[in-house]
């Protein structure tokens, strides 16, 4: 796995790319805009990628377009079902990673339902439930209502973030006081998310787990590169002082979860046959994204019969299972692994 001990490499030098910061100016909207999303749903696990029986990008776009298209299919027609997915990676070993999920939903219930179907309801490969796959381990999964998500910088420039979770310490009862003081709280982290140059920020609440949680994101410093991810946006964001010190000190909640990762990829709103906004892939390379050849027809990337003869046949994108076709080559049109 040459891209995760690049990767392991990349956060050990991460510190000294700091000072790169002080001489890039960070082109930020004024302002920036409210994401109108009132459902999140986040998931961490430990992965071994050793276990892996194909590429990285391969299987995470397969999962994307199954479970993307399962939201939309629930959704209204007005509704674009998941906003987005932010997904996470940390190196821990040459072929080891902390990975996982950070999603926006336009609805709360459409998180609820979401949390179902990663806990029970999708079953791929085969019948194997989705964090049960060999490759996880030790995996914390949940919904949350969000308080608020602003975005200042678009989706395509994030390539770090970091994720602070809190113990509430409160009762039931108490938290929906707490849900309130979080409200007025909102504000002045958002003020303080965009005069820190952060392309994004998520303050979410789980009433029934006694949890909060905020998650931000680092626009790109460094230019690509084929052998380096943007280690200086990694490193900046990593040794800024706690976006959520003042909820510790104001509201007595206890961190619990601090972690900074690269961006792997970034999920946007599907359309039937995979015709939507491809999903981001920021540090790739070296982070091996999708590519023809890797055995999935991706039609967002570009892919086709006609681009990509090795992964896609002519009707690939069509919405319709046609023969030849199957959920493993063309996720986009075959019948989804879902288990009532």
């Amino acid at each position: 796995m040459k891209f995760i001990v690049v990767l392991g490499v990349a956060v050990a030098a991460a510190g000294c790319a700091v000072d790169v910061v002080e001489s890039h100016a960070q082109a930020i909207e004024s302002s920036g805009h409210r994401i109108e999303a009132l459902g999140a749903f986040s998931c961490d696990f430990d992965i071994d990628l050793s276990l892996m029986t194909e590429s990285l990008g391969a299987t995470i776009e397969r999962d994307r377009i199954f479970l993307q298209r399962q939201t939309r299919d629930e959704t209204l027609p007005a509704s674009p079902g998941m906003f987005q997915k932010h997904i996470p990676f940390t190196p821990t070993g040459p072929a080891s990673g902390f990975a996982g999920g950070r999603y926006l939903f336009q609805g709360r219930l459409q998180a609820a339902v979401y949390s179902d179907y990663i806990h029970r309801q999708y079953t791929y490969p085969g019948t194997t439930q989705f964090l049960a796959r060999t490759e996880f381990a030790n995996p914390e999964c949940r919904d949350w209502s969000v308080i608020t998500a602003w975005e200042f910088t678009p989706p395509a420039t994030h390539t770090a973030m970091r994720t602070e979770r809190f113990d509430t310490g409160l009762t039931l009862w108490q938290e929906l006081g707490l849900a309130a003081r979080l409200t007025v709280a909102a504000p002045a982290l958002v003020d303080q998310a965009r005069a820190r140059g952060y392309g994004e920020v998520q303050l979410v609440h789980s009433l029934l787990d006694h949890k909060v949680q905020i998650v931000y994101m680092q626009p790109r410093i460094l230019p690509p590169a084929p052998d380096l991810p943007d280690v200086a946006a990694f490193g900046k964001i990593a040794s800024d002082a706690p976006l959520g010190q003042p909820l510790v000190d104001q509201l007595g909640l206890t961190r619990v979860f601090d972690r900074t990762a690269f961006v792997l990829t970034i999920w946007q709103p599907y359309a039937p046959g995979d015709h939507g906004v491809p999903a981001l892939w920021p540090n790739s390379p070296p982070i091996p994204g999708p590519a023809c050849g890797d055995a999935v027809c991706v039609p967002s990337q570009g892919e086709s019969g006609a681009s990509c003869p090795a992964d896609c046949s002519a009707t690939c994108g069509d919405v319709v299972c046609q023969p030849g076709e199957t959920l493993h080559t063309c996720p986009s049109d075959c019948d989804q692994p879902f288990v009532d």
